[in-house]
Parts: structure tokens; sequence; C-alpha cells
């Protein structure tokens, strides 16, 4: 028996140190991967460079290094494109002597409907330095086309496709689902157009949702087209009637482009490539010398000998209540907007706003200390994709607001969801649960009983007071009568073109625009920019990666899985929420 021990605890003693060593050799594989990371060697600008613009990773509003990206069998790390860097790589090159052209490959593009229009519009503005742009593309997706048509030529593959055949917006719905697991979802909301509850109550769209849908959509396809018109010089209504015909949708599609003016030319790749070897003058393929706008964009060098500052301050992702630091939480955002307004260094604040809202308390919470800032020093909001409901109400108390003309925003309603699980647990799992209580509402809210008459009717009396406030907050803010605010609140989603005709925005435009808004509130004319918050270095997040290991699995979800956590994660929130539907996505 003492010779079986001592075998037994000699084998754990050498599982226990093997582990050890694995996991030195982990981390210092991890930490070789970041030291390359940050020790890459510095970006040189040939002569006749082509700036080379990819968008086929997921484009963030503010760039990095991203370890969702981490490449273990490859050891490396890909750099997250950040839009901020996409547009000052844009910005330097018009004024590059080395930079000879810019080169889209649009082939995969990954980046929001409001994103896309600040790029298109850095892209318009370069062209005032009349280096050429050209845009090629295997396919081109709508956003993609609408893209590549602010290049003075586009290609497109001879067996590719242009898919330009209006918007469309779907909504799942998980009603029938939700019956089938006998999961009874009791559902409070005040504003006939708060569409976020309807997956769980309808099986189709309601009509005032259809009708915002529809409404949003129109706005935003109309600028479109518009602008795929003027720069391509076609009429407007004679493309739309080739759209309706299902021109660039069924045989042929390549074809048809070419036909009808939408594209200057159908190539192969290496047919491309010797496009780009003729108008940049070199030799051969060989000496194309391509340079990444990601990388390019290290190059630019930030002004720093300004004594002045503006602060632009990224809140990008759901808010909510707590010390987190993904999305928009409130500890952080009220610390951080807290200490500008006691930095003597920072003259003015952009505030950059890319949410589809979320907890109305840490909404509110977030929105009293960007009015305290505001008071002191101007604040200008500037909306990217989202700025909706909880979005919109933390852009409120502001000097003034800049949105994209595709912006989501408005969703002045508020829901609160809570879900019975009671008899999907008895009769699926087989799961009771009983209580013992010294009050009638000490188990309020229960996710495994119905809510009692009382306890409805109080839900409802403070969702209903929760947007009332919200109402009379935008009306204050944005100096607007309460019965108009509630007339284009009650839930609905706006594109910024809508907004900016219901006073619920003041401008049109990107970040460099409220920048230049801001500047001129502050009396700027000599400023540096200080982008908030600090982001992270690589290793940081490594050791946090550890501590929340869900990151490594969600990394592999599928996006339909995505959206359904997200829904279950919406499902569970039982307190009052302003927010947009999560699943808005126009194709």
């Amino acid at each position: 028996m003492k010779k079986f021990f001592r075998t037994f605890f000699a084998a754990l003693l050498a599982f226990v140190i093997g582990s050890v060593i694995c996991m030195f050799i982990f981390f210092g594989i991890l930490s070789a991967m970041l030291s390359f990371a940050d020790t890459s060697e510095p970006v040189t600008v040939k002569p006749n460079t082509i700036l080379h613009v990819m968008l086929d990773q997921p484009v963030q509003e503010r760039g990095g290094n991203n370890l969702s990206n981490v490449d273990i069998f490859n050891l490396s790390i890909e750099s997250s494109t950040g839009l901020n860097d996409l547009v000052k790589g844009i910005k330097k090159a018009a004024d590059d002597p080395n930079i000879k052209l810019v080169y889209m490959d649009l082939s995969h593009i990954a980046i929001g409907l409001a994103q896309l229009e600040e790029l298109r519009e850095a892209l318009l503005q370069f062209k005032e330095s009349e280096k050429p742009i050209i845009a090629y593309g295997d396919n081109y997706s709508q956003g993609a086309y609408y893209l590549a048509t602010v290049a003075d030529k586009i290609y497109l593959n001879p067996y590719g496709s242009l898919a330009l055949q209006g918007m469309r917006v779907e909504v799942t719905f998980f009603k029938r689902l939700l019956e089938k697991l006998q999961i009874d979802v009791q559902i409070i909301r005040h504003g006939k157009f708060k569409s976020a509850v309807e997956p769980f109550m309808l099986d189709e769209m309601s009509k005032e949702n259809e009708a915002q849908l529809l409404s949003f959509s129109n706005s935003i396809w109309h600028h479109w087209l518009d602008k795929i018109a003027e720069t391509r010089q076609k009429d407007v209504k004679k493309l739309q009637q080739l759209i309706d015909d299902y021109t660039f949708s069924m045989i042929s599609p390549a074809t048809g482009a070419l036909e009808n003016g939408l594209v200057d030319g159908l190539m192969y790749k290496d047919e491309l490539l010797d496009e780009l070897v003729r108008l940049t003058g070199v030799n051969t393929e060989k000496d194309l010398a391509l340079l990444n706008i990601t990388k390019y964009a290290k190059t630019v060098v930030p002004n720093l000998t300004a004594k002045d500052r503006i602060a632009v301050v990224y809140a990008d992702g759901e808010i909510s209540v707590g010390k987190g630091e993904d999305g928009v939480t409130d500890w952080q955002f009220a610390n951080l907007l807290r200490d500008l307004r006691r930095n003597d260094k920072v003259k003015a604040v952009v505030f950059r706003v890319n949410s589809p809202g979320g907890s109305a308390q840490a909404s509110e919470i977030i929105a009293r200390e960007l009015a305290l800032l505001n008071e002191i020093k101007p604040v200008v909001v500037s909306m990217s994709n989202y700025a909706a409901s909880g979005g919109y109400w933390i852009s409120t108390p502001s000097r003034a607001i800049v949105a994209n003309p595709t912006t989501l925003t408005g969703s002045i309603g508020v829901f609160g969801i809570v879900p019975n699980l009671e008899k999907g647990l008895r009769n699926h799992l087989g799961l009771t649960v009983d209580v013992a209580k010294t009050a009638k509402g000490a188990d309020f809210p229960s996710v495994t009983r119905p809510l009692t008459t009382p306890e409805r009717e109080k839900f409802q009396g403070m969702v209903d007071n929760t947007y009332t406030q919200f109402v009379a907050k935008v009306a204050q803010d944005r100096e607007i009568a309460e019965k108009d605010v509630d007339e284009i609140g009650q839930g609905r989603v706006w594109s910024g073109l809508q907004a900016l005709e219901n006073g619920l925005v003041d401008y049109l435009g990107g970040l460099d625009y409220a920048i230049h808004v801001a500047a001129e509130l502050a009396e700027l004319t000599d400023y540096r920019i200080t982008e908030l918050p600090v982001q992270k270095d690589p290793f940081t997040q490594l050791l946090e990666m550890f501590k929340n290991t869900s990151i490594t699995a969600k990394g592999t979800l599928s996006q339909t899985y995505k959206q359904l956590e997200k829904q279950v994660e919406q499902l569970l929130q039982t307190n009052v929420q302003a927010r947009m539907p999560f699943d808005v996505e126009i194709y």
C-alpha cells in the first residue's frame, strides 16, 4: 500500500509540475507574440506607393491590438481596423508625395452604415488631391458598391456580381419557440414603435414597426441612390427602374453592370494588377509597392506641441450598470467625464456614441455627468452607426449633435421584460421553486412565477414614469415642446437625415466635422486630440482574457447564435431598458 501511495503522489506531483511548465510555455509563446506585436518595424513609404484599402476585418471605432484576433499556430496578432485610423491615413495620403493612388479591394467588407458614410466622405476629400482611386471587387455587396462609387474607376471580375437590389430589414421572432418551451414573456413598454420586445410577443412585424423600418430604410436607400447617381452620372429614376427589373440580381450581373455604366471594366485580378503597374509606371507586378492603410496610419504623427486639447471619448457598445469595461458602463464613463470636467488642459469634448442603448438608469447617470461637463466646456456629440434609445439619452445634454445621414437614432421609448419560466422548468426539466417571504413583493420580480396584478401595475407605472422623464429631458436639452418630443418619440427609430428634419440632431457629418464644431465653440485654432478611454496594452488584455474565458468561446460562435445569445440576455434583463432592437440590420 505504501508503494502505491508513493507511486500515486509521485505521478500527481509530476502532473502538477508538468501543468505548471506547460502554462509557463504557453504564457511565454503569447508574451513573445505580444513582444513582436509591440516592436514591429517602422513603416517606410516608398515613392509610387499604392495605398491599399481592405475592409475584410470588422471595422471598429478605434484601432489597436485586439486579442480576439490571436493566431496561436501562426504566432501572430492582427491589429483591429479602426475607423479613426482609416480616416487619418486617407487624410495624410492626400498630401503625401510618396502616395501615388488609392486601391480599394472591396470583395469582402465588414463595416457599419454610418462608418461607411464617413469613409466615403474622407475619400471624396482625398480626390481633391487629384490622385486616382481605383476600386476592384470579385463581387460587390450593396455597401461595397456604394463605397466604390467614389472611385475614378470601378472594376469587376467578369464572373462576379454587383448586388444592387434595394434594402431590407429582417427580424427574427421567438414567440413560437418560447411557447414550445412554455416560457411566458411578460412585457411592459411605453411607445407603440418600441419594437425591441416584439420578437417575444409576436410572430410577425406590427404595423407600427413595419412603418418605421420602411421609413428609415427608405431614407437611407434614397440617400444612397442620390449619391450613386451623382458620382456615376446616372438618372435616379432610371437607376431605380433598373434595380426593380432585377438587372443586377439575375443572369449575367457583371455584364449588366458594365452595359449600364455602373462599372468601368471587367477584369480578373491579374489584369487589375497589370493596370496598377501601368498607373504607377513601374516595370512589373513585383515592383508594385502596396501599403495597407492600417499600417500606413501608424505614420500619422499627432500634434503634440499644442497646449490645448480636445478629448474624443468613444462610447461604443451597450449601456449597462456596473464597473465593467466592456461596452458603456456607468461607473467607467461617469468617472471619465468627471475627470474631464476637472482637467483644465481639455478645452472641449467630442462624445463619439455608437450604442443601441441599454439600462435607463446607467444612461441617466452618464447623461448627468455629461450635462455637468457641458456647463464647464463645450461638448459635441458625434453619432456613429447607432445612437438610439439610451444612446440618444446620453447624447442630449450637449451643445450640438452631429449625425451621419445613415445613423440610426431616436428610439425614445422604454420597456421592461419579466420572463416566467415556471411551466417550462416544471414540465421540461422537472424543476419547481418555492419561496418563504416576509412580504408580498419580497421576490419581485421573479422569473419562476407570473406577475400579480398589483406588480404589473407598479411595473407599468415605473416604465411610464421613465418614459415621461426621458421625454422631459429631451424636450429640455433640445428645446422642443414635450408634446412634440412625444410625437416623434414612442420608441420610433429615425435615420440621421430624418433626425435632422425633426430636430433630434443639429448637423450631418462625421467625427472630423464634430471636432471642427467643438473647436469653434471653444474658440480653438491650435489644439491636439486626446482619445479616451485609454486603451490597455495587449499584455493586460491577455490577463483579463484568462479571467473571462467566455471571450474565446464567443469568438467561435456563429452569427446566428450570437444574435440568439443577445436576445436571451435581453430576455433576462428585468430592469427598465432604453434600448433599440438588437437585430436591426440593413442589407
